[in-house]
């Protein structure tokens, strides 16, 4: 009698085990070899995974599980940082803790790393010594090829060399923002005065040779409008930003608006292709001087909070288009629109904020200039 009941308490308990690691499977399958499969196991040991994404493959749509619990469903394109393997399945993290899927239903890419000291070194190969083909800025992205012991093979644009692991990580650095200078206003105003006075002093010395040259610049100002010619932008309407009355602000909106028609690639930053937070990477790195972190969700925990009666052209609007917190990000030009690049297959453009799908999607906008 004793033998027949440890025989089914042990099989209840081995089936419970197995469930709790490999916990994840297709929500649906009309192959009947695939059904059949996932009565089979491949309990392998288990591997912690750094600097890998899990993208699920097209057509699928994948329960991801946890002890048995049911965490999320994963549909084509979703993507998910990968924290380990065991045989024939893939720990993923997920927003509010971890899950498991199994690897056939997914195509495990290589992930970005963040810089997070200041000047690194991107060398060409895996020693001090080597050639310093860059020297990286905190916050700088790129994509891990391989991880070795103390060095990470990566790749920055078109070149690939090495950077010491200990200098990389998988997570944005949080990068503090310099608040604005207040000048006192009436310093300011004192000051503007003396000048107006100084300058009213010596016009009158300089009035002669100011006509003369003033006539013999005439016909170019007249052509110019009296402004600085501009490089030739497109003839589209849409390509002319808006103006904006700092000079930070509007070195932003020109530059967002000179990338117009560039196509969207995800994980690019430029200078010819983006995806929405390598867009507002690129735009303010290279407009204003300021790093923003590389994803939009670490970008909307950057900078000071607006809300969206009060934004301004410059501010970064924030939307979740995914169901998992914010996941999009643009840059505010003023009239209700952003300048943005929205997803695969599209391309940099400008959209109104208030259309029915970003208006019941927006979360949040932040100020950093």
């Amino acid at each position: 009698m004793k033998r027949k009941i440890l025989v089914p308490m042990f099989a209840s308990v081995m089936a419970l085990s197995m469930n709790t690691v490999a916990n994840a499977d297709q929500v649906e399958n009309n192959n009947e070899n695939d059904k059949n499969s996932d009565r089979t196991l491949d309990l392998g040991e288990y591997q912690e995974t750094t600097y890998k994404t899990a993208v699920v493959k097209d057509g699928v749509a994948v329960k991801i599980r946890n002890s048995g619990d049911v965490k999320t469903v994963a549909y084509t394109g979703d993507e998910f940082k990968v924290i380990g393997t065991q045989g024939e399945w893939v720990k993923v993290s997920l927003e509010d803790g971890e899950g498991w899927l199994a690897s056939r239903y997914v195509d495990i890419k290589e992930s970005i790393g963040y810089v997070t000291g200041e000047k690194v070194n991107l060398r060409a190969e895996s020693n001090t010594e080597s050639e310093v083909i860059e020297e990286l800025e905190i916050g700088s992205t790129v994509k891990v090829l391989e991880v070795n012991e103390n060095w990470l093979k990566v790749k920055k644009g078109e070149d690939e060399g090495y950077i010491r692991s200990l200098y990389v990580s998988e997570e944005a650095p949080v990068i503090e923002v310099e608040e604005p200078v207040v000048v006192n206003e009436v310093q300011t105003s004192n000051t503007q005065s003396n000048r107006t006075q100084t300058s009213t002093g010596s016009s009158s010395s300089t009035s002669s040779s100011n006509s003369t040259s003033s006539s013999s610049s005439n016909n170019s100002t007249n052509s110019n409008n009296g402004q600085t010619q501009k490089p030739a932008q497109n003839n589209n309407s849409s390509y002319n930003p808006p103006a904006s009355s700092t000079s930070s602000v509007q070195a932003v909106l020109n530059l967002a608006y000179s990338k117009i028609g560039s196509p969207y690639v995800w994980g690019a930053e430029g200078p010819n292709s983006f995806d929405c937070s390598g867009f507002t990477y690129y735009v303010f790195r290279n407009a204003a001087g300021v790093s923003l972190p590389r994803t939009s969700s670490a970008q909307s925990g950057y900078g000071k909070t607006v809300s969206k009666s009060n934004l301004q052209p410059g501010d970064l609007v924030f939307f979740n288009t995914s169901g998992k917190g914010v996941s999009h990000v643009g840059i505010y030009v003023g009239g209700g629109n952003m300048i943005h690049s929205p997803s695969s297959g599209k391309t940099v453009s400008v959209t109104s904020i208030n259309s029915s799908y970003y208006s019941s999607r927006f979360v949040t906008a932040k100020r950093v200039l």
